[in-house]
């Protein structure tokens, strides 16, 4: 057992944090939060340096390395700007774990080295206006398949960054629906974000704001057959494995945002004065930063473990849910802790806490509710199904 990083590791940091220092500043963080601004630039500065290939075998341009590197990338990008953090996690993982994990040959070899030349964006289009964490019976987006093509009909919302991406890994239901199981019948496709049929609405949100939220509407909107990912009404089974990193990618996201929030906090308690000493010195605001840092740790090396056991390809959905439900409310509660440091001032927009704590609550409902991760865990701890 070893709990250190390696060199390599240690060099990815590093580099991260001399990116992070130079090209996104509080300045510019705050600036696309408040513009509602996409980074396109600073995205392609990260496949620049290797960013976007990291993650991926080299036999498609990547440079080999796995889940946990993906991991580290989003963790310390996200420190800076949870928009940041996200804008990597969206084509690394909805498009490029997506693609390697069951994409065929054919779009491994033509998407791929465009995503890692920062050429191309994707976004994952799952969730339904009739349910989120219920996919299985809220899902009504339909795929024919008529003339080489399949014409999808349908609606989906809440679809992080939707609007400016290329293709969007959409699933549809392309089965009789008389299959035997409830997940049998749904397919994915890589659908065209610009082709005629597909119309994409920005939605208003809270936080994280930079990378959009939309809602997408499909009407009879064409998919190449050679868009379809893996098996026709195999779907559900190959979509399960992006969901899992998913999981664990925005477990590192969330200790992202936490770090951030504490560094902050913790900042602020030094310099801060009262009755003529600094805050930091009251064993109120002692007891709040020392809560902090140990649930960070905790958080951290629980969302380490899920991305170490998914890089062995080990069996991990318990433990990617524990971290995402871990991570998710720890970042919440140091930024909320963060909010009682910093008193008045962190209510004001020029102080970065109040994005924080904007950002982090998003991950209490996303991309499943902890209410629902705690059922998922209950069940593959053997306890009966309670939905």
């Amino acid at each position: 057992m070893d709990f250190d990083l390696n060199e390599e590791r240690r060099m990815l940091v590093d580099t991260l944090r001399k990116f992070v220092a130079k090209e996104c500043p509080n300045e510019f963080a705050r600036e696309i939060d408040e513009s509602e601004t996409f980074p396109h630039g600073l995205y392609k500065k990260m496949a620049e340096l290797g960013f976007m290939s990291l993650p991926f075998p080299s036999k498609y341009g990547g440079l080999d390395g796995d889940i946990i590197d993906e991991v580290l990338i989003i963790e310390e990008l996200s420190k800076a700007s949870a928009a940041i953090g996200l804008t990597y996690f969206l084509s690394t993982c909805f498009g490029g774990k997506s693609i390697e994990f069951f994409g065929t040959e054919e779009q491994k070899l033509k998407y791929l080295p465009k995503l890692f030349a920062g050429e191309m964006l994707f976004s994952l289009a799952l969730t339904e206006p009739g349910g989120g964490t219920d996919i299985l019976g809220s899902l009504k987006t339909t795929a024919e398949k008529k003339d080489g093509c399949y014409i999808v009909n349908g609606q989906k919302t809440f679809i992080t960054g939707a609007h400016v991406a290329d293709y969007l890994i959409t699933v549809v239901k392309t089965g009789s629906g008389n299959d035997e199981k409830k997940s049998g019948g749904f397919s994915v496709l890589m659908i065209d974000a610009k082709s005629p049929g597909v119309e994409i609405r920005r939605l208003k949100k809270l936080g994280i704001r930079a990378t959009g939220t939309n809602e997408i509407f499909f009407t009879d909107a064409k998919a190449p057959v050679e868009n379809l990912m893996g098996r026709e009404n195999g779907g559900w089974s190959q979509i399960v494995n992006t969901l899992n990193n998913e999981r664990v990618a925005l477990a590192a996201l969330s200790v992202g945002i936490g770090q951030a929030a504490f560094d902050y906090a913790l900042n602020y308690a030094k310099e801060r004065e009262a009755f003529g000493r600094p805050i930091g010195q009251f064993q109120t605001i002692q007891g709040y930063l020392a809560e902090a840092a140990t649930e960070l740790e905790m958080a951290r090396l629980l969302t380490y473990k899920a991305a170490w056991l998914q890089s062995k390809g080990k069996h991990c959905a318990k433990e990617t849910a524990m971290a995402k439900l871990a991570a998710s409310e720890i970042g919440f509660q140091v930024a909320l802790k963060g909010m009682r440091i910093l008193g008045g001032y962190g209510y004001m927009m020029e102080y970065d806490m109040q994005r924080f704590f904007r950002d982090a609550e998003l991950f209490l409902v996303t991309p499943i509710s902890n209410e629902m991760a705690k059922n998922f865990i209950a069940m593959e701890l053997g306890l009966p199904r309670s939905y």
